[in-house]
């Protein structure tokens, strides 16, 4: 027998046999039954090696990109008992599994490896990793399976030694990644990196969610990115891949696809993420991996937009009788805690008088205030009788205040400060990373959102909302929610069915959203990127109602994509406060604020959001009046706003830079074929800004208007265009 077992384990024989198993009892549809295993799919092909277990998978029809990833295996971790855990690894414990055994469906859409476990004694489960095409795209997505129980808080559906892209282009590729946060929190921004310096070979890369990796000079690239948001907080980690190319390729080295991802920068997590328990099924017990999204394309722009349709989970339409885009005024812009219901009523008739150039409809909301909500509630008489609609605010995961023995009532129920916070596993409350970062540092704490106190009291804020006539809703801060830890002693949530952050997120909201029945537009302020399918709008990024316009401009090219899902939230127009950031003390100001923008750049943030399109002066200020009728007051301008149609970026940015947008960004109307471009000058000097009008939407136009002026102008002989920009300032064009 011990003859027997030695011979088996020589890694020659053993591939013989596997795969002479594999042959004969296994309906493999593809090509012949050698090794390495290779099927074909539409889109692309598998092939594995049965020496390392790794798989490379390339696309099989590329047009103007294609793409190799090299080795790719897949890793989980394991609980292991008594606090401790390990990790393992297709490739680097390939002596643990057999052969990988590879089977596809019977129109090659669907394929699967499969790794056994060597070992009968049931402590370590098996691996497979499907493959389904969707013409497009691909999805991939990691299947562990055991006959006893086990759980897991960490998967790496892909980790790759190498990820090449290949340009079928003369010219020589200019290849970047975007990084995207997390969250919009923290003044979090979207990065742009490049994938052919020596720097960002050495330096890592994370980004959350997706990650697009893409050819500047021909746009065509590969996105990848998770689809299901129900649990794993996922993302990717990465460096830049700067040797053992042709011309004509870029790539990444080290590419993992987690599900997991946690940290205290990358998910603003202080303690690890929560361990997910195998599904107890008729014949074993399956844990699967969020499924990952895999896709080239022509214009890399395209495939971002792609990934947000591919979503699972879908988002509601908006309530009857509301169309895009949200327009009117919110509280938050100036008056703030200060606000009163007389703020209030007043914006309520500013807005009703700027009702026929584009402000009809308009939604009037409190935002974070100190009157209560009896008083805030008076403002919907105002409204209704203004033909408009109320609106508040809510922050259902926050606790805003450091007095954790205070106690709370709620459905004839008293409950404890410090019973409804989230704790580590030592028990201690666990504070809102964000308000760290205040000066001085907020003393915050997020709450469980399984926790039926928690829950009641938000439940009872929406009922009164829904019982005074409010139709739309802020919630706040929600990211708090997401935070890994519970409500219990012992760091777990009230809900014992649910283990991680993201549970607990989804959990809460998709019951707020339930009891809201889409009778209220949904709109996220501080929130992670997903999920989000419980909502209507999110802000694209941190607050800025100012004149820091480059800031969210960053968040529009990185993350104009979230349109598919839901409408952008750019934050308020104000105009009589000068400044990015309201900073203190006072003399700072001079500093931080040099690159404020003007007050026709802070309405052209709106515009090209195509989604939420607020004011946020004290309306009860008569230069304020005057300022928002003069910017809000142009009909050309605010018609193109109403057509509720977010821009793209034209090119991307300078790569490495902490805040940083594109100068050009333009929108194509679907009905109509009308081509907007709108050109941002961040300097504070005047700019001449040239415009290949090849690279555009507008490629073959022969005149422009410029929709602020009405004024008109022709297109240069070949198409590049040289606009005199003034400095700190912008243009709306209309091309013809």
């Amino acid at each position: 027998r011990n003859l027997a077992t030695e011979i088996w384990h020589l890694p020659i024989l053993r591939g013989i046999i596997s795969a002479m198993r594999a042959c004969n009892s296994l309906l493999v549809t593809a090509a012949l039954c050698t090794f390495p295993s290779v099927l074909a799919a539409p889109s692309f092909t598998v092939t594995v090696n049965p020496e390392n277990h790794g798989l490379d998978v390339s696309s099989s029809n590329p047009a103007s990109v294609g793409f190799v990833f090299s080795t790719m295996c897949s890793a989980f971790s394991l609980d292991v008992g008594s606090g401790t855990s390990a990790e393992y690894d297709t490739c680097g414990n390939a002596d643990l599994f057999d052969v990988p055994v590879v089977t596809s469906s019977d129109d090659d859409s669907i394929m699967e490896v499969f790794h056994k476990p060597l070992s009968d004694d049931r402590s370590l489960p098996s691996v497979t990793q499907k493959f389904t095409d969707h013409g497009t795209h691909f999805t991939l997505e990691v299947i562990l399976a055991s006959s006893a129980p086990f759980k897991s808080n960490y998967i790496g559906v892909a980790k790759v030694s190498s990820l090449i892209i290949t340009t079928n282009s003369e010219e020589k590729p200019d290849p970047k990644a975007i990084l995207v946060p997390f969250d919009n929190d923290i003044i979090s921004m979207y990065q742009s990196r490049s994938l052919s310096s020596a720097t960002d070979n050495l330096l890592p890369m994370t980004s959350s969610y997706v990650a697009p990796l893409y050819d500047e000079v021909t746009r065509a690239g590969v996105v990848i990115g998770s689809l299901e948001h129900t649990t794993w907080k996922t993302g990717f980690r990465m460096h830049a891949k700067t040797f053992g190319l042709e011309d004509s390729q870029y790539g990444v080295r080290n590419l993992e696809a987690v599900a997991g991802l946690n940290g205290l920068e990358e998910t603003r997590d202080w303690v690890e993420h929560g361990w997910v328990e195998s599904l107890d099924t008729d014949e074993s017990h399956i844990l699967r991996s969020p499924r990952f999204f895999v896709g080239e394309f022509d214009d890399w722009r395209d495939g971002m937009e792609m990934y947000a349709r591919s979503q699972v989970l879908k988002n509601p339409d908006l309530p009857d009788a509301v169309d895009k885009p949200i327009v009117g005024w919110n509280s938050w812009g100036v008056t703030q805690f200060s606000t009163t219901l007389e703020n209030a009523v007043a914006a309520s008739g500013v807005m009703k008088g700027l009702e026929d150039v584009g402000f009809e409809g308009s939604f009037i909301d409190f935002d974070a205030v100190t009157i209560p909500f009896s008083e805030q509630a008076k403002i919907v008489e105002t409204t209704n009788s203004n033909a408009q609609r109320a609106g508040f605010y809510s922050a259902p995961w926050s606790y805003f205040s450091d007095d954790l023995d205070a106690t709370v009532e709620c459905g004839g129920s008293t409950y404890k400060q410090f019973d409804l916070v989230k704790k580590g596993p030592n028990g201690k409350p666990l504070k809102a990373v964000d308000k760290l970062f205040q000066v001085p540092p907020g003393t915050n704490y997020a709450y469980d959102p399984t926790h039926p106190g928690v829950l009641c009291l938000a439940m009872d804020l929406m009922q009164e909302a829904l019982d005074a006539g409010m139709k739309l809703v802020k919630i706040d801060f929600i990211n708090w929610g997401a935070m890994e830890g519970g409500s219990r002693a012992d760091g777990s949530h009230y809900e014992s069915s649910v283990k991680t952050g993201f549970a607990a997120y989804n959990y809460g909201m998709e019951r707020i959203a339930d009891f809201i029945d889409n009778r209220m537009v949904i709109s996220l302020s501080m929130a992670p990127t997903f999920p989000n399918h419980f909502a209507h709008a999110r802000r694209v990024g941190c607050d800025q109602m100012y004149g820091g316009v480059e800031f969210t401009m960053n968040q529009l090219w990185g993350g104009w994509w979230q349109k598919e899902m839901l409408m952008l939230d750019p934050d308020l127009m104000v105009f009589n406060k000068d400044y990015i950031i309201d900073v203190k003390p006072d003399f700072l100001k001079p500093y931080i604020n040099e690159f404020k923008m003007d007050a026709m750049s802070r309405v052209n943030k709106g515009v090209v959001h195509g989604g939420l399109y607020l004011a946020g002066d004290d309306m009860t200020n008569t230069t304020s009046v005057e300022m928002v009728e003069k910017w809000l007051g142009n009909e050309r301008v605010n018609a193109v706003a109403r057509l509720a149609s977010p821009f793209r970026a034209i090119d991307s940015p300078v790569d490495g830079k902490l805040l940083v947008a594109p100068n050009a960004f333009e929108t194509r109307i679907q009905d109509t074929g009308e081509v907007y471009i709108a050109i941002f000058n961040y300097k504070s000097k005047d700019i001449s800004f040239e415009l290949d009008l090849a690279r555009t939407e507008a490629k073959g136009a022969v005149g422009y208007e410029d929709v602020w002026t009405g004024g008109v102008g022709a297109v240069d002989e070949g198409g590049v265009m040289t606009f005199q920009v003034g400095a700190a300032s912008s243009m709306l064009l209309k091309m013809t």
